[in-house]
């Protein structure tokens, strides 16, 4: 334990010298350049009318708890619910419907980085004196 004393009392702290970096390797201009392309769906993507999303939120909720397409289609029938071009639902429309929001919703998710690079440029920065 004496040992261990001695040898923190005689000790010398040395200080890094992290101002000294410009002096020991010059006086330069770092420039970091990324090039990254990305493939994705998203930018095509065009927005839904609140009306039609909550109809389309509907019948996924609907089809989850485990609703057929005729079973959905009677239950929006029968709730006076009325699609955009017809009277009224049929078991085909809302399986269609169905399968262009799961499709536009799996492309709303998909995204993937094609490439990447990465380039360093170095340049001296000379002080011009006048």
């Amino acid at each position: 334990m004496n040992d261990l004393n001695y040898v923190i009392s005689n000790s010398k702290f040395i200080l890094l010298r992290w101002n000294e970096f410009r002096i020991t390797y010059g006086n330069y201009k770092f420039h970091i350049e990324y090039k990254v392309v990305v493939e994705t769906n998203r930018i095509g993507e065009i927005g839904l009318r609140s009306e039609r999303l909550s109809r389309l939120e509907l019948m996924k909720e609907l089809s989850e708890k485990g609703y057929s397409s005729k079973g959905i289609s009677e239950f929006l029938n029968v709730n006076g619910i009325k699609p955009l071009r017809t009277d009224t639902y049929s078991p085909k429309l809302v399986w269609v419907s169905l399968k262009k929001y799961n499709d536009r919703l799996n492309r709303k998710v998909y995204q993937r980085v094609v490439t990447k690079k990465e380039t360093l440029f170095v340049t001296s920065s000379k002080i011009k004196i006048n």
